[in-house]
């Protein structure tokens, strides 16, 4: 017996061991398994610091700016007038101009040197907007190998009647003038005059450009005069360059310009038209007054009145268009002989009006495309003037062309391609934007996420309110349709600025998550 005890004890002994072993290996193996999937997969995107950070400004509120977001008692923001004088040709797709600009300091400090923003320049095939540009292009792509830009002929500085010209420098998509005295704070005033010319690209980024067309080219322009950057109490100089995605930030102000082109053109633009008997048939003048009165489209140019030489007043030559708008931070305008044009009247409250304006061409003039366009117009810019605030120009102008879809102040452009729905969508949404940013005045260089994202808020509601709800979309901003963006590794913050935002992301962070979040 005690042999076999001493025998089945030993067994034992060596059966655990033996056990001890293999279980040692296993949880081995186990771990390096462990370690290889842990390795193979993506590190979280997940940035504490990010979430929980101070959100944009860490600014709690001063004499300048209060902790609410209201202008305090020594609130200031700088001024900038322009004067332009363009002209395009239709030969070289070229446009020629001279702006003068007048700079109101009204901040505190003395300014020794001013920057401008030569956004125009993007389309140089040796700035940072192409250099930033994936190679297989996008929407903000300069396309077909365009090699444009500014040809700055002369910058001078204008004081007492005299021009002189100062120390300047250009660097990709801003200008830098060193001014031979300061310019003191508190309303003193400096003048620039540039004379400056550029060739329109075909596609601009889709903020600009020229379409082909039967009867012509539709040219949708904009960028088209060097502009102020904004001095603000927050950033200094706010001098970012334009590199394609990120929008603008400008400073406000009275803005005059005339634009001569071919005679067979009509030219729609930013703020009111001063001189249209001058370029206007008595015919188109009185069309001009009944839709004025009209709450139903009246046409201003028929499709069959676009090939016949009597729907301009000059068959020939050139004519120059006058415009101009007040306290306003930018302008832009289109020109084309292919336009079909019509009009209404927007009713706006207290009584007072404004004008729903639509171009386009002959293609496109069907009611399941722009004929209904200033309907849409006129639905989207009552609604929102009644649920926000007045709409503050005296026209609002939709324009069929090349550019997807861009907002001006009263003036945008839509992709002349788009139907119903469609069509509903992009001109509600770019006519959202003539109260963010264009009345607010954001820094849409850092922020997409404030006038995006309140603007896709507001389209659902007016979505909702237009013709009984014609185009309303059911499924609205719904929790289910960003479920999948948000729990994505390579999810962004919607304070990310625009020029870093992936492309794929830029649709859920600047719209769709900010707009969601304002609807709950």
């Amino acid at each position: 017996m005690n042999v076999y005890f001493c025998d089945r004890h030993h067994l034992i002994i060596k059966y655990q061991v033996s056990m001890f072993l293999k279980v040692r290996f296993v949880l081995a193996i186990s771990l390096v398994v462990s370690a290889q999937v842990l390795h193979a997969q993506k590190v979280s995107s997940y940035n504490p610091e990010e979430a929980f950070a101070s959100f944009f400004y860490p600014n709690y509120g001063d004499e300048v700016r209060m902790a609410d977001g209201r202008p305090g008692p020594k609130y200031w923001q700088n001024r900038a007038d322009y004067k332009i004088n363009a002209s395009l040709n239709d030969q070289d797709q070229s446009v020629k101009g001279s702006v003068e600009i007048t700079y109101t300091n009204n901040s505190p400090q003395a300014l020794t040197f001013v920057w401008l923003q030569l956004d125009q320049n993007i389309y140089s095939r040796k700035s940072r907007g192409v250099a930033a540009t994936a190679i297989a292009g996008g929407r903000w792509a300069n396309r077909n190998e365009f090699d444009g830009g500014y040809n700055i002929k002369s910058v001078k500085l204008v004081e007492e009647g005299k021009e002189t010209t100062p120390r300047y420098e250009i660097t990709d998509t801003r200008m830098k003038i060193t001014l031979p005295k300061e310019l003191k704070g508190k309303g003193e005033s400096v003048s620039f005059k540039i004379n400056y010319a550029f060739a329109v690209p075909e596609y601009g980024t889709d903020r600009m450009g020229r379409l082909q067309t039967g009867n012509g080219i539709v040219y949708e322009i904009a960028q088209w005069f060097p502009r102020m950057c904004v001095y603000d109490n927050v950033q200094g100089w706010n001098t970012l360059p334009y590199l394609g995605q990120g929008e603008f930030y400008l400073e406000y102000g009275n803005i005059t310009y005339n634009v001569e082109v071919p005679a067979s053109h009509i030219v729609v633009g930013s703020g009111e038209l001063l001189n249209p008997q001058e370029v206007l048939t008595a015919k188109q003048l009185r069309r001009w007054n009944e839709a004025r009165n009209s709450d139903t489209t009246v046409m201003l140019r028929t499709a069959e009145e676009v090939t016949d030489p009597s729907s301009r007043p000059s068959k020939s030559g050139t004519l120059t268009w006058k415009f101009r708008c007040l306290n306003t931070r930018d302008v832009a305008w289109a020109s084309s002989p292919a336009f079909v044009w019509d009009a209404a009247r927007i009713n706006l409250p207290a009584g007072k009006k404004s004008m729903a304006v639509s171009v386009y061409p002959v293609e496109v003039a069907t009611d399941s495309a722009w004929s209904r366009s200033t309907e849409y117009v006129k639905g989207a810019i009552e609604f929102y003037s009644r649920y926000l605030y007045p709409f503050t120009y005296p026209t609002a102008t939709n324009v069929a062309g090349i550019v997807g879809g861009m907002e001006y102040p009263g003036i945008v452009f839509c992709g002349a391609k788009a139907r119903n729905a469609g069509l509903w969508g992009v001109t509600s949404h770019e006519f959202g934007h003539n109260w963010f940013p264009m009345i607010v005045g954001t820094n849409e260089r850092k922020f997409t996420w404030m006038d995006e994202g309140f603007n896709t808020f507001i389209n659902t509601l007016a979505e909702t309110d237009f013709n009984k709800g014609e185009y309303k979309d059911n499924r609205g901003l719904s929790a289910e349709r960003l479920t999948k963006a948000i729990a994505s590794p390579n999810s962004q913050s919607i304070s990310t600025v625009p020029d870093v935002v992936q492309p794929a992301n830029l649709g859920t962070v600047g719209y769709y998550k900010p707009g969601y979040g304002l609807q709950l």
